[in-house]
């Protein structure tokens, strides 16, 4: 009996595992075009990427990719992590001396758009998250690289209230009423618990005039919550603030 037991334990098991691995997003339906010696201008694209979400994941399609004249086939692989997806793609082999061009196509399955923040192609960022707060302050998830953030801005007592951070800014100008602040915020693809994110200032400040006028700032950042944790790190201008959610 005991034998018994150990062996529908172990199936159990496997079962489970299997279910887990079979719930991985995994790469689908990769198809090109033939070697093409220029780039190809179709619809007005040149060098583009389309990305659309589907009920069975992300499809991405990639025009004008370069690859080696002596590719057969284009390997597609990816990391997804902390709603940052970072795809890597090459044409196989890769030992030719000429370049071509080639539109590549395929699907991430397992990926729904609720959980992608941002999407990477080879280092270049393809997709991003975008929100406005409805006459709030706007958010935006990390249109841009981790080295090409806006500068760190200073800012005073800076807060979380339920799902709005809210801070204070002073700068000069008349009264601070034509400044536009935005919120930067780019998820770090590292394993740390809980998630970490870099977040930045966005100041436009065109007002002449001398005086130092301070304002209080309210984002909504329930954009900023990640799939799988109730807590989010976030790294602000010198400040570490939690937010629990």
């Amino acid at each position: 009996m005991k034998r018994v037991a150990v062996l529908l334990s172990l199936g159990v098991f496997l079962t489970v595992s299997c279910a887990k691995r079979e719930q991985e997003p995994q790469v689908s339906s990769v198809n090109f075009t033939p070697c093409q010696q220029t780039k190809a201008t179709k619809s007005g694209l040149s060098d583009n990427v389309d990305v659309e979400f589907t009920s069975q994941g992300v499809q991405i399609t990639y025009y004008n990719f370069a690859v080696t004249c002596d590719f057969t086939t284009v390997d597609v692989t990816h990391t997804f992590v902390n709603g940052v997806l970072d795809i890597t793609q090459q044409g196989s082999p890769n030992q030719a001396n000429c370049i071509c061009y080639t539109d590549v196509s395929y699907t991430i399955e397992g990926i729904s758009q609720n959980k992608v923040n941002v999407i990477f192609i080879n280092g270049e960022q393809v997709y991003c998250y975008n929100d406005d707060n409805g006459g709030k302050e706007n958010v935006t998830i990390c249109c841009t690289t981790f080295a090409e953030l806006p500068a760190t801005f200073p800012i005073q007592n800076p807060r979380i209230e339920g799902d709005s951070l809210k801070m204070t800014i002073c700068s000069s100008g008349c009264d601070g009423s034509s400044w536009i602040v935005e919120l930067v915020a780019c998820p770090s693809v590292a394993a740390v618990y809980p998630p970490l994110m870099e977040v930045r200032i966005s100041f436009e400040n065109k007002e002449l005039c001398t005086a130092v006028p301070c304002r209080e700032f309210s984002f909504n950042i329930e954009s900023l919550q990640m799939p799988n944790t109730n807590k989010v790190q976030l790294n602000i201008s010198g400040h570490s603030l939690l937010y629990e959610y």
